[in-house]
């Protein structure tokens, strides 16, 4: 049985500790659109090459298409501590940056196995903004500095159930709550004392509505008998966010005082995203995923604007993940969920019209904490850009840790 006791304990260790490790994690690129999109809320994804969309795990949460919820056997509660590294060049200079957050929280319970049911809520990162640029200027005039900063993100908070139809066909939905803060920060500084330096923020307040689509297959292995398969399985999922509603402030900053220079409010629009998948099990230990994600920002816009920096988004991923079979006896080492993922990303950053795209390998494993609890472990290593003129190359590190409780509660005894 778990000690819920130590629940609030981590939880409270978790937002503690996040705000104290956090720094900029520097990523020029993500001052386009609304920034680097999350694919991954939990080291099991990240670890796998963030895969999923056909996939429907008994103990782990699976939300990314909701109608994997409605395989779970046991209500679960999970929640992260996200690392995220940077290490960015140029043909002249190179940085390292970091910053440590907490990375989500969910919870997912079972209603009734016989009609497939199940729940799940929780509020989740969605994009993040996090850059920090500077750069000095010699001229006639004046030397001086310029430094543009941003920061800042969307989140998600969601709640969604699942379905199993007659024919073995499962469906899910969840209502989805988009809102965040993004901050765009320009400084000039001059050297020369007698010029006045100025600062301006833009701050962006967005929110509004969505929802995620999805529908996994029956069980393939089984229809077709196919030996030494099971649980193989197609997934499609569909993400559509309603236009966001968004407050923008204006804000200069001199020597001679802070002026609020216009304020308004206008809509935010962010494509919808399609993903597709493949899962199987192969002899009841090794499972395999294969997912394609589209989504098409060059239909984003912003104040009915759109950007010519922003081309349509895929990414193709494949994931691994062993599972040892459990058995009386076994030990700590024997019990160990091991996982590997690789992934090429065609990114929606398009500048000087070349495209930036993204290559990662990731891997990760699970360490057992009792019966259906775990501590998780995500590590992914990526590439992205490359030192071409007007470009920036980017060696990305992320380490994801997740703790996963699962216990039986809210199950109803099928009559």
């Amino acid at each position: 049985m778990m000690n819920y006791k130590i629940i609030p304990l981590l939880l409270m260790l978790i937002t503690l500790l996040a705000p104290e490790i956090y720094s900029q994690s520097s990523s020029p690129y993500s001052r386009l659109g609304i920034g680097d999109i999350n694919f991954a809320y939990s080291a099991r994804k990240l670890g796998m090459g963030q895969v999923g969309v056909a996939e429907s795990p008994e103990n782990f949460i699976s939300f990314y298409n909701p109608a994997a919820l409605f395989h779970l056997k046991r209500t679960r509660i999970e929640f992260n501590l996200d690392y995220h590294g940077s290490f960015l060049s140029d043909n002249n200079t190179s940085n390292y940056s970091a910053k440590a957050e907490f990375g989500g929280f969910t919870l997912a319970f079972p209603i009734s196995s016989r009609y497939g049911i199940g729940s799940a809520a929780g509020i989740v990162p969605f994009s993040n903004v996090s850059y920090d640029v500077e750069n000095s200027v010699q001229s006639s005039s004046g030397n001086y500095q310029t430094a543009y900063k941003g920061r800042g993100g969307l989140s998600k908070l969601f709640l969604g159930s699942s379905y199993k139809l007659p024919i073995d066909l499962s469906i899910g939905a969840t209502l989805d709550y988009y809102f965040g803060n993004i901050d765009y920060i320009s400084t000039i500084t001059f050297l020369d004392q007698s010029n006045a330096n100025a600062q301006y923020t833009k701050e962006y307040r967005p929110k509004g509505i969505g929802t995620t689509l999805g529908l996994i297959s029956p069980d393939l292995a089984g229809l077709f008998n196919l030996d030494g398969l099971s649980d193989m399985r197609l997934g499609l999922s569909y993400n559509y966010l309603s236009e966001l509603r968004t407050d923008t402030v204006l804000t200069s900053r001199t020597t001679l005082g802070t002026d609020t220079v216009t304020t308004g409010i206008v809509n935010m629009k962010v494509p919808g995203r399609i993903s597709a998948g493949l899962s199987f099990t192969l002899n009841k230990k090794y499972l395999l995923s294969l997912d394609y994600v589209f989504q098409a920002w060059k239909n984003f816009s912003f104040n009915d604007r759109t950007f010519r920096n922003l081309r349509n988004a895929s990414k193709i991923s494949a994931g691994f993940e062993y599972t040892p079979q459990q058995a009386l006896g076994s030990s700590f080492w024997e019990q160990i969920i091991w996982r590997a993922g690789l992934s090429f990303e065609q990114t929606q950053y398009l500048v000087n019209s070349e495209g930036v795209n993204q290559y990662s390998v990731s891997g990760g494993f699970s360490l057992p904490l009792s019966i259906a609890n775990t501590l998780d472990l995500g590590l992914q290593y990526a590439v992205r850009g490359t030192t071409d003129p007007g470009l920036f190359k980017e060696n990305i590190l992320k380490l994801y840790l997740t703790v996963s409780l699962g216990d039986i509660w809210f199950i109803r005894e099928e009559k």
